[in-house]
């Protein structure tokens, strides 16, 4: 039960109570009336046991507690944060100007106050004012860093500045920097070597330093030996290893002092602004040249990644010595080519056909016949080719090896074997010899596989069998080339009879009509 009381010398009753999540509190009603501070004790009593209840959120409390707050108290809270991330005084001081700029713009006291709409047309009286599309979009990103931090924090419930629309900087660019020439930086190197700044230039356009990063650089960062420098803390918040160019090598090695500690500055003293503009104007370099680009200490930066460009150095290996997260970067920003450039890479292309050279034209060549397009033989035709390989095709062309079995290499082999034997012994059965493929695979595709072995274990016995057939015609048939082959052949012998039925029935489905082997022609025969 909330409590109403006095202090001491005190006018206004104070109010003590316990809030939703059973805390006491007190808090006070601003009043001496004691009738009016016992109503503004009920509501707060009874607000805190809705809250218990949760009938009423608290977060929307929250939020209406912290709009209640000055806007200066939340950007100053808001700073404060970003000091504690260890982020730079030049950063925080950019921040709380752009944040300044926005409550004297816009007339804000109150969070609620920043809407879309009024800081939009905040932003866009920058434009009105000739103000660049970069210097808009800084100041849009910190606006948004603002409203993306209350809106973590709850002191908002979402972040209305998280739509302002960015302004194209490519259509508005107005400061464009231009990459030196060859002739230029080596005058630039020339001045600033009277002058004990050579290294400072040197390691900024062969090592594409930025100016914050070479003021930090130290000689721990420095590795002589492997020739690598570490970049830390830099741009990126990440730590990268760039190559060391041979002659930035040296120029480190020079200008090392022997007692040097790790953590000492590689360049104690930085060159200003000032001093940059000066020795570019001894060395005769233009600061505006005729197309509006600037020469600065970043344009060193370009000039490498120009340079790299010409060379012939591929945009991936560009992006990772420039250290940016994406090549388009690179290529859109920092590789700067001119027409001397295009010029070069016209000219070295060939001409077109009346400059081309005149060549004899190649003699056609023979294409083999396709297997599958030569014709098989008849069935009456006098003779046939000689018989080759089952591992060459019709065409002369030895064709890939399939799965077969050592029986069916061997049946193979003999047949090649047994062609020449066969034609000297007995010319009469030269033709039937040249038809074993085709006679093999009518025997075998008919189911006659009992029969091929039948007449293998003959002929390893011994025995000699009739082939006198007749056909419709009663003339007697020419004995099958696989009967020749297994009387001449004692290899054919073995490995027909060790053919198995069903590896032979899928190896003869497989090549049917392949031509790996001279073929006969389908008929029917009979033994008797």
């Amino acid at each position: 039960m909330a409590t109403i009381f006095k202090r001491k010398g005190g006018s206004a009753w104070l109010i003590q109570y316990f809030d939703g999540s059973g805390r006491r509190r007190e808090k006070s009603s601003r009043t001496t009336d004691r009738r009016a501070a016992e109503r503004i004790a009920h509501k707060l009593e009874a607000d805190a046991a809705l809250r218990r209840e949760g009938v009423i959120d608290g977060r929307q409390e929250r939020f209406s507690e912290e709009a209640r707050k000055p806007l200066a108290e939340h950007v100053e809270a808001y700073l404060e944060h970003c000091r504690g991330r260890n982020i730079t005084a030049k950063s925080i001081y950019a921040k709380k100007s752009h944040l300044e700029w926005l409550m004297r713009k816009t007339r804000a006291t109150r969070l609620s106050e920043l809407t879309l709409d009024v800081v939009e047309r905040a932003l866009a009286s920058l434009t009105l004012d000739g103000k660049a599309a970069r210097t808009v979009n800084t100041r849009r990103e910190s606006l948004r860093a603002f409203g993306n931090w209350c809106r973590k924090t709850s002191r908002v419930d979402s972040n209305p500045l998280a739509l302002l629309p960015k302004l194209d900087e490519h259509r508005d660019r107005r400061r464009i920097r231009r990459p030196l020439t060859d002739d230029e930086l080596a005058r630039l190197l020339d001045v600033a070597g009277q002058r004990g700044r050579r290294a400072w230039y040197l390691t900024a356009a062969l090592a594409g330093l930025r100016r914050s990063e070479l003021i930090r650089l130290t000689w721990a960062s420095v590795n002589f030996e492997d020739g690598v420098l570490t970049i830390r803390d830099g741009k990126a918040k990440r730590e990268d290893l760039v190559p060391l160019h041979p002659e930035l090598l040296e120029e480190l090695k020079r200008i090392y002092p022997p007692n040097a500690l790790p953590s000492t500055r590689v360049f104690p003293e930085e060159v200003t602004n000032r001093t940059r503009t000066e020795d570019f104007k001894r060395a005769g370099i233009e600061l505006l040249d005729k197309q509006g680009r600037v020469a600065d200490l970043h344009g060193l930066r370009a000039t490498l990644g120009t340079r790299l460009a010409r060379a012939g150095v591929a945009p991936q290996v560009a992006q990772r010595l420039m250290r940016h997260a994406d090549y388009r970067t690179t290529l859109h920003h920092y590789t700067m080519l001119s027409l001397a450039d295009t010029v070069a890479a016209m000219k070295s292309l060939p001409g077109g056909g009346a400059t081309r050279p005149k060549t004899t034209p190649p003699e056609p060549e023979t294409a083999a016949p396709d297997p599958q397009q030569i014709p098989q033989h008849s069935a009456h035709d006098d003779t046939q080719p000689v018989a080759t390989s089952c591992r060459v095709g019709a065409s002369g062309v030895p064709q890939p090896r399939a799965h077969k079995s050592f029986a069916e290499d061997d049946l193979c082999e003999a047949t090649q074997r047994s062609a020449k034997q066969c034609a000297e012994d007995e010319p009469e059965l030269l033709a039937a010899h040249n038809g074993l493929g085709n006679r093999r695979s009518i025997l075998l595709s008919y189911g006659r596989i009992e029969r091929a072995r039948r007449i293998a274990r003959r002929c390893a016995s011994g025995a000699r069998w009739n082939t006198l057939s007749t056909a419709r015609n009663e003339r007697p048939r020419r004995p099958a080339a696989s009967e020749v082959l297994v009387q001449k052949e004692p290899a054919a012998r073995t490995a027909a009879s060790s053919l198995r039925p069903r590896s032979v029935d899928r190896w003869c489905s497989r090549h049917a009509g392949s031509k790996r082997c001279v073929t006969a022609p389908r008929r029917s025969v009979s033994t008797q």
